[in-house]
């Protein structure tokens, strides 16, 4: 009796049913297609999941481990021990394994209301510590530069994941249609623009790098020179029905949607990215405030005025690098680093507390400023400029603004600054659920469907809101 098999069947039942295999595989991809089918590709505004304290972020990322034992965390144990051995084991990634004690070489000024301590160096910021919390019982299971950076912008100790800021603009979109939802300022980052990229989310939520420059504030977004604004337009409207026509004949496309989308904000961002990066417009107070024409901190000053004009213009996220000053990588010669290097964002990071604060906007956004770790309270090698290797055992980082207390400690480091206290530390998923949170984003349901799970920011990593934060 004659028996005929489907395709199906044959490729269920043939080379030991490897062709079924490949046949689901193919199956579950159009499957995993058509459920993202459905994902949000653009940047129209979008309801939070709760009522939110915060609308923006302004992120300042010091790429390279600040010292924050010399610039916002006093040890007065430090100088005890200075030039001795420690009291207890410091584990570093024994390049010398010293095991001396450098006292910071700068005194710290109680300051404010609040009477905490700030170092010298930081003479502006000291006048506007009772703005901010700090949480003094960070770490982190990174110990290089590059794998404690993703971590702390992925929550991944690797590359290939999207950064916090891609998360939000994905959550919430913007409420300026002219402008991306996520931009970053500046660099210092070891990992470059990896730092603000959405990786598998939609391009169009990665963060797009900008200038404090009127004249060209984004790569390549000025139009052609002999190409007049009319022949543009005509050029666009071509572009734009030939992309209609390609969107229907493949729908699922996101890549090709997130295309269209990009290139279409790019057109609108050629008149609205020039007007916010336009900061002759500002008053003579305003650019004295920030310092825009110091010689060695103006550049940041006039990234931090930015920054200000982008949340005020509905910018989501803005993401920004301090690392124009030099290398915040203090190994050696700590004593004639870091001065400088606190000079360089001391006046900007200070200005734009004092001015979100005069404008009536800090309360609506939320300022976070940290690196990927701190350094130790040893020296790294015995010679006549010592330095601090890596610490992600304990350090520093603060947040002002967006429902955030003012004037407020969270947590704390042992004696000497080296490790956070058990019953206080911190993680970044940590702080990646509570920016989240204080948007009014439920971090368990920001996810995203990706290689047959539902990924979010802080994926699997253990986490909860740090609501002791929240005034």
């Amino acid at each position: 009796m004659n028996r005929f098999l489907s395709r199906r069947q044959a490729l269920r039942d043939s080379a030991v049913g490897f062709g079924g295999m490949a046949l689901s595989s193919l199956m579950s991809w159009d499957q995993a297609r058509a459920a993202n089918a459905s994902v949000i590709n653009d940047l129209k505004p979008r309801q939070p999941h709760f009522a939110p304290k915060a609308k923006n972020v302004i992120f300042i990322y010091i790429g390279g481990g600040p010292s924050t034992i010399d610039m916002w965390d006093p040890k007065p144990m430090l100088a005890k021990y200075d030039g001795k051995p420690a009291p207890f084991e410091i584990k570093g990634r024994a390049l010398n394994g010293s095991q001396q004690i450098l006292a910071s070489p700068w005194p710290f000024t109680k300051c404010g209301e609040s009477g905490r301590e700030i170092s010298n160096l930081l003479p502006h910021f000291q006048k506007v510590v009772d703005k901010v919390s700090f949480v003094r019982s960070m770490q982190t299971d990174r110990i290089d530069h590059s794998t404690a950076q993703f971590t702390f912008v992925t929550g991944r100790g690797f590359t290939g994941f999207p950064t916090i800021g891609a998360w939000v603009s994905y959550a919430l979109g913007s409420e300026n249609q002219n402008l991306p939802a996520y931009i970053a300022l500046g660099e210092g980052a070891s990992i470059g623009a990896r730092a603000h990229s959405s990786a598998w989310l939609p391009p169009v939520f990665s963060g797009a790098s900008m200038r404090a420059d009127a004249a060209s504030p984004i790569y390549d977004i000025k139009r052609p020179e002999g190409m007049t604004a009319d022949r543009q337009q005509r050029l666009l409207d071509m572009v734009k029905q030939l992309n209609r026509e390609q969107k229907a004949q493949y729908p699922l496309d996101q890549d090709l949607e997130s295309r269209i989308s990009n290139y279409e904000l790019a057109a609108r961002m050629q008149m609205e990215s020039v007007r916010v990066a336009d900061i002759t417009k500002e008053s003579e107070a305003t650019r004295k405030l920030y310092g825009v024409d110091e010689k060695s901190s103006g550049g940041f000053g006039k990234l931090c005025l930015l920054s200000r004009r982008l949340v005020e213009s509905g910018v989501r996220f803005v993401q920004m690098y301090a690392g124009g000053g030099g290398s915040w990588d203090t190994h050696s010669n700590i004593a004639g680093q870091l001065p400088g290097l606190c000079n360089y964002i001391d006046q900007g990071m200070s200005a734009l507390l004092t001015d979100l604060d005069q404008r009536g906007m800090l309360q609506d956004t939320l300022v976070v400023c940290s690196g990927e770790f701190g350094r130790l309270p040893t020296i790294e090698a015995a010679n006549a400029k010592p330095g601090r290797d890596h610490n992600p055992y304990g350090f520093s980082l603060w947040m002002a603004g967006g429902g955030v207390k003012r004037g407020f400690d969270y947590g704390a480091t042992d004696e000497l600054g080296y490790g956070a206290l058990a019953e206080s530390k911190i993680g970044h998923s940590h702080i990646h659920a509570t920016v989240q949170h204080l948007l009014g984003i439920d971090y368990k349901k920001n996810t995203y469907y990706y290689e047959g799970r539902d990924e979010s920011l802080v994926g699997v990593t253990p986490a909860h809101v740090v609501k002791e934060l929240f005034a």
